[in-house]
């Protein structure tokens, strides 16, 4: 098939580019390779560089309509990954999130619509969701499954993190969230991701194209930019573990996500492109919820040193507080099921930074970024 893949030099999208050229796709990536993701000379970088020879590589920007004029002529199938990720710099760069995620979106599908550039051919979109529209997710809570909403600034400020049942104030348990549960996001990137998924679901519908939307829980694994302070919790500690530096872990530590290795988000993309399901949307992750402060341990002891790690009790405004995929969909609908577990995936997660140069991330300037906007306590 010919595939498009927008944001296909970033983490996912270069890993889902080298599958698919192995078995034989031929593929075009569309990416604006921005610094923050690829650094000051992007074309030197790794995810860039890992892009096989014959992919068709465009360098632009989604809410460029010349970009998608170079890139859409004859294209069968879109995997749609461009976007600006990071929960805590959404709520501060609103404008630009917006209008990457939101624009960015609207003008592919606006030329579907008018049939331009060549697009007509094109017959399926893969639109990449994320689990931050659930907000906080399911619970369980006195008399049945809550949705939770954001938790209160009395209650972080407290000490309280966790949820509790909007019904009684009670404290909630956190269970696996299907595609079913209420959709509230509680962050501007979560609402964009929302106004993507539900953009290429009800517009492909009307265009007679194919589409799904792929709901990724907190991806991980090799080839995942230790440049990007903004996303990638693993990518985060292991830079201020390797540079012996603190690793401050936010709330008590006790914050849990579904971490889900790049080679079954990779797997789970391609059977998505390969079905036939149209105008559904899926969960991918491993349905296990893993807690921070175990992440960060178990980094430590994968490189046998590195700085300290200290519980804080400081917190983001717009963190959710537990995070776990139910994926009875897309293992019924698919045949799809995760094969590496936390502890291998981490493995080899480590194994490969430890052959990387570590350079400072910023995390520190994000760091000071979310506190001067008073999203950081």
């Amino acid at each position: 098939m010919k595939v498009l893949i927008t944001g296909g030099a970033g983490f996912i999208g270069s890993a889902l580019a080298i599958t698919l050229e192995k078995r034989g796709d031929e593929v075009t990536v569309l990416d604006n390779l921005a610094p923050q993701i690829h650094g000051v000379k992007p074309e030197e970088s790794a995810l860039f560089q890992r892009l096989p020879p014959s992919v068709n590589f465009v360098r632009g920007d989604v809410r460029d309509h010349e970009a998608w004029e170079k890139a859409l002529a004859g294209q069968e199938v879109i995997v749609h990954l461009a976007a600006e990720t990071g929960t805590g710099q959404s709520m501060y760069e609103i404008d630009r999130y917006v209008d990457v995620n939101t624009r960015g979106t609207s003008l592919l599908l606006d030329m579907l619509a008018k049939k331009e550039a060549g697009s007509e051919s094109v017959r399926r979109i893969i639109v990449a969701s994320s689990r931050a529209i659930y907000g906080e997710g399911k619970y369980k809570g006195r008399e049945g499954f809550v949705y939770p909403d954001a938790r209160t600034l009395q209650d972080l400020q407290n000490g309280v993190f966790e949820c509790r049942d909007p019904n009684n104030g009670d404290i909630a348990s956190p269970v696996p969230t299907d595609e079913t549960s209420r959709i509230h996001p509680n962050s501007i990137y979560g609402i964009t991701k929302q106004v993507q998924e539900q953009l290429v679901l009800t517009s492909a519908a009307t265009l007679g194209v194919g589409a799904v939307a792929l709901r990724y829980q907190n991806v991980y694994g090799p080839g995942q930019s230790l440049k990007n302070p903004y996303t990638g919790i693993l990518s985060i500690f292991s830079t201020l573990l390797l540079q012996g530096k603190e690793v401050n872990i936010f709330e008590d530590g006790k914050e849990s996500r579904d971490f889900v290795f790049i080679d079954d988000v990779v797997a789970a993309t391609v059977a998505a492109v390969d079905s036939d399901k149209t105008n559904e949307a899926y969960n991918v992750g491993t349905g296990e919820a893993t807690d921070v402060l175990t992440v960060a341990n178990l980094l430590k002891s994968s490189y046998g040193s590195g700085g300290e790690i200290r519980v804080s009790g400081n917190f983001r405004i717009g963190d959710i507080r537990h995070n776990i995929a139910d994926l009875s969909k897309i293992k019924n609908d698919m045949s799809f099921a995760p094969k590496v577990s936390f502890d291998e995936g981490v493995k080899a997660f480590s194994e490969w930074v430890k052959t990387q140069k570590i350079n400072d991330s910023g995390y520190e300037r994000s760091v000071s970024e979310l506190r001067a906007k008073g999203l950081l306590k």
